[in-house]
């Protein structure tokens, strides 16, 4: 299988060092515009086409993996598309907009391009090819394969299409990226204190619980116990600040049970259920605006 990987940094390079380890790997060719001298050296080494631009050359590509930055993924497509032969496959792993990979995804089905919106969800730095994936879009079985002989994890989300991939994965980072915050917030007090190994030992219930059933208890039990949950952290942030550490992800998240709070005031989730408290949150945001 004809392979192109377009933009040769480091996502790029680990998914071609990796595809040229493979038993079955694929005839494996570069593309960039302006590759790094690490780019050419790695081509150089192996004896890999790198091309600065489009072409002729691209007429027998079944798959080009897009590994270029999110702002150029149009400039790219306007300069693939017109030499891509019929039903090839762009697996697009640009941190690109989900509004913009829909609208790829659309470009793409204009002329007869297979399309498929890849969410990058650790650190290639770190995992290399074997970093986790969300996949979203048609099924295309070869690319499943190409990707899970690369050693990736690849979640398929089930009903979706391109843009949603993108979409979840800024959702989690709400999610993993708050959670980094507070914890560089709380850490260096619990050194501070003392206490660090105690904190580590009396987080363990939370892998016994695991993190999305935690997720959801903490959700479903929000709207009738923050009114608790507010005095709490806000004790929470006066011991940071007792000791000259930064509490404002504590304080920010006081607010929000504040918030909850006065609307809880009101009226509560008409069941105990995750759904329930879900709907309950929107609603009394809605009201508040």
């Amino acid at each position: 299988m004809k392979t192109v990987i377009v933009g040769c940094g480091e996502v790029g390079l680990a998914y071609a060092e990796k595809a040229l380890q493979l038993s079955s790997a694929p005839h494996l060719e570069l593309l960039d515009p302006a590759p790094a001298s690490a780019a050419v050296a790695f081509a150089d080494g192996r004896g890999l086409s790198l091309h600065r631009e489009t072409g002729q050359w691209l007429s027998g590509a079944e798959l080009v993996l897009l590994a270029t930055p999110g702002g150029a993924l149009q400039p790219v497509l306007d300069s693939l598309l017109p030499h891509l032969p019929a039903g090839a496959v762009i697996a697009d792993l640009s941190t690109a907009s989900a509004d913009a990979k829909r609208d790829a995804a659309s470009r793409c089905a204009q002329t007869s391009a297979r399309y498929v919106d890849i969410a990058i969800t650790g650190s290639v730095a770190v995992s290399r090819a074997a970093t986790p994936l969300l996949y979203a879009g048609e099924t295309i079985p070869e690319l499943l394969d190409l990707f899970r002989e690369l050693g990736a994890p690849v979640t398929v989300l089930d009903d979706s299409r391109p843009g949603d991939a993108m979409r979840v994965k800024l959702l989690r980072s709400v999610l993993m990226k708050g959670l980094e915050a507070l914890a560089v917030e709380c850490l260096p007090a619990a050194r501070a204190y003392g206490v660090l190994d105690q904190l580590w030992a009396a987080l363990k219930d939370v892998d016994r619980t695991g993190f999305t059933n935690l997720l959801q208890a903490m959700t479903r039990t929000h709207p009738r116990h923050a009114a608790r949950r507010e005095h709490e952290v806000a004790q929470a942030a006066e011991q940071l600040e007792q000791i000259g550490c930064p509490s404002a992800m504590t304080r920010a998240t006081e607010q929000r049970f504040a918030v909850t709070r006065a609307a809880a005031d009101s009226s509560v989730p008409a069941d105990d259920t995750t759904d329930a408290a879900i709907d309950w949150i929107t609603a009394t945001r809605s009201n508040a605006l």
